[in-house]
């Protein structure tokens, strides 16, 4: 992960140490109380464009862009859309910090909280919010690959010296063989 807490109340990012990005994203918190107050049918587009940096939770996430649609309904309120944006993350063979892109697609009916089937994350809270954060968290999470590379043809790091291959080659000893299969390796080089 690029950002290490450092106990002191800020983060160190990459070797720099920078103030702390809030959780608390106001920009994640639609406020929808005027969409309650009308009838059922009613929608209103929202529009994304976040160049900054967001938390939501442990996923770190930039450049948040996106369109949701939410139409009033006689149960509460369903969002409709897609929002992008890219993550951090590390190539498991070089571990060089690159983007990896997000898309969080909405099709979600969020009820009223008066309504005793609704369970969060999928609630509008009694002062007329949605909460996208949770959502946003958990798409983040899946939408990364378990083995994540920075380029399809990645050479990775060098086990003897730790020189970055993709950077240039390195001196060491490139093939140890263990003598018992060199004749094995004898018959890959004849083909």
């Amino acid at each position: 992960m690029p950002y290490v807490p450092t106990g002191n109340g800020f983060i160190k990012c990459n070797g720099t140490v920078t103030t702390p990005h809030k959780t608390d994203n106001r920009l994640l918190r639609l406020n929808v109380g005027f969409l309650l107050k009308e009838g059922a049918g009613y929608s209103r587009e929202f529009t994304f464009d976040e160049p900054n940096t967001l938390c939501a939770q442990d996923v770190t996430i930039h450049h948040l862009e996106g369109r949701l649609r939410l139409t009033r309904t006689p149960q509460g309120v369903v969002l409709q859309g897609m929002l992008r944006a890219q993550t951090s993350v590390e190539c498991v063979r070089c571990l060089t910090p690159c983007e990896w892109p997000i898309e969080v697609p909405f099709e979600e009916l969020f009820l009223l909280s008066t309504n005793p089937e609704a369970s969060p994350p999928y609630v509008i809270d009694e002062g007329g919010f949605i909460d996208l954060t949770p959502i946003v968290r958990e798409e983040g999470i899946l939408a990364v690959p378990i083995q994540v590379l920075c380029k399809p043809d990645c050479q990775g790091l060098c086990p003897q010296c730790g020189q970055n291959r993709n950077e240039g080659s390195c001196d060491c000893d490139q093939e140890q063989i263990d003598p018992r299969l060199a004749s094995l390796r004898a018959l890959l080089d004849d083909q």
